[in-house]
């Protein structure tokens, strides 16, 4: 298909409420969202992040969200739902479920599906006693009691396909329906990975995103133990600090993005406002060397981002600003401000390096979804947040460091992530007109 790809939606769900809107407006002021949270949560390290506090009522006005139940989702698929009916609702694509639903997909990445972590510690509690010699046994006498207390829909739910399952109920979707786990680029490739399938005339229409929580108790007692989580004494405030020589480590937060995507004849053809294009797609792996997970090399970053600009047949030097992963500890920080100085040069000083971390926190495969659609606004409106707490930058880091929200003429965004699992994946969106 040689058609353009278009970008006709944009949702999310942060911190900041519904719509990446309120996320927006609340990165331009300079505000963040990480604050401590309650126990027994704010017993383990690091005590605080960036929580959701949208409801299930949120929900229901979104849609074809009438007949979804929250109740049966866990917190990525609560999350992704969000999204995906915010992107939905931006776009005014209600769609029924005609003929069109076999020409409509679902892409959606996932750090994981299961943050019900507490049922499991108890289940273990109530199965597990002691022998002779005080060593932990399976006390099989006990397990069907124990089994009760899951819902036959208990252990359905927590597959790592729900969001996608729910997702393409919500969307009305026939066409092409996947899930993308295990990396904070997930979100990324679910987009490129959308765009690619309508260019290749599988789908005229597809949604595409991805969702985190690294806020519940698994994923915070997982990055404790490996010895990535924040500091516990930091001010929660302060400790979002990407790219900057005062991080001590991946801030827990949450969060779910989406994007509509159409072909540019089906865009119009429905009448509906084309906010921008989504020119270019690349992804490469290059193997961690580390037990932290970290290459040796910026390779992926580069590759992958130099596939995304030749697609759109731009050169680097034609990007105007670039939304990138951020995570807020000095080893993958140093790691993703290598490539970015390779590929941008001596424009590095200028180009505005937007982040999500020290406003949301970490927001796992959210992270490149929510930074398309900040992206897109950055494009459509010219205002550009500040470096929120980087006002020492590692030496790796030679971007901009000023706090204050600024203000560009910009026709080409890049949201480029760098990964511990190797994957980087990079995406172009062009501002039409």
């Amino acid at each position: 298909m040689t058609e353009r790809v278009v970008i006709t939606g944009v949702g999310a769900a942060t911190p900041f409420g519904l719509g990446i809107e309120a996320l927006f407006e609340g990165m331009l002021a300079g505000e963040t969202r990480v604050a401590p949270l309650p126990d027994a949560r704010g017993s383990l390290a690091p005590g605080y992040g960036a929580e959701v506090t949208l409801k299930a009522r949120d929900i229901r006005g979104l849609p074809n969200s009438r007949d979804m139940r929250p109740g049966t989702m866990t917190r990525y698929t609560f999350l992704s739902t969000l999204a995906l009916g915010s992107a939905m609702a931006d776009g005014e694509v209600p769609f029924d479920d005609g003929d069109g639903a076999l020409r409509r997909g679902f892409y959606v990445a996932s750090y994981t599906n299961s943050d019900r972590f507490d049922k499991y510690v108890r289940f273990a509690h109530h199965v597990i006693d002691e022998d002779e010699a005080g060593q932990p046994i399976i006390a099989d006498a006990r397990v069907p009691d124990a089994i009760r207390k899951f819902s036959g829909f208990e252990f359905l739910k927590l597959m790592n396909n729900m969001p996608t399952a729910h997702g393409g109920i919500q969307g009305r979707c026939q066409g092409p329906c996947n899930t993308f786990l295990g990396t904070p680029s997930g979100g990324v490739q679910a987009i490129g990975r959308a765009r690619e399938i309508i260019v290749d005339g599988l789908a005229d229409t597809m949604y595409a995103g991805g969702v985190g929580s690294a806020v519940h108790a698994q994923m915070m007692i997982t990055r404790a133990t490996r010895k990535l989580a924040s500091a516990s004494e930091v001010e929660p405030a302060q400790a979002g600090r990407p790219f900057d020589a005062g991080a001590t480590g991946i801030v827990p937060g949450e969060g779910g993005g989406c994007l509509v995507l159409e072909r540019e004849s089906t865009a119009k053809a429905r009448g509906a406002t084309i906010r921008a294009e989504l020119a270019g797609y690349g992804e490469w792996f290059t193997p961690p060397v580390s037990d932290r997970g970290i290459a040796g090399t910026p390779e992926a970053a580069v590759r992958a981002a130099r596939k995304a600009l030749k697609q759109a047949g731009i050169e680097a030097g034609d990007v105007d600003v670039v939304l990138v992963h951020g995570e807020s500890r000095p080893d993958l920080d140093g790691l993703e401000a290598r490539g970015l100085a390779e590929l941008l040069g001596p424009r590095m000083g200028e180009v505005p390096v937007v982040c999500l971390a020290a406003h949301i926190g970490s927001t796992e495969a959210a992270v490149g979804p929510i930074s398309a659609g900040l992206a897109v606004r950055i494009l459509e409106t010219g205002k550009v947040p500040g470096a929120l707490n980087r006002s020492e930058p590692i030496a790796e880091y030679g971007g901009p460091t000023g706090a204050e929200a600024t203000e560009i003429d910009a026709r080409h965004a890049l949201i480029t992530l760098t990964t511990r699992e190797g994957v980087s994946a990079a995406i172009v969106i062009r501002r039409l007109g």
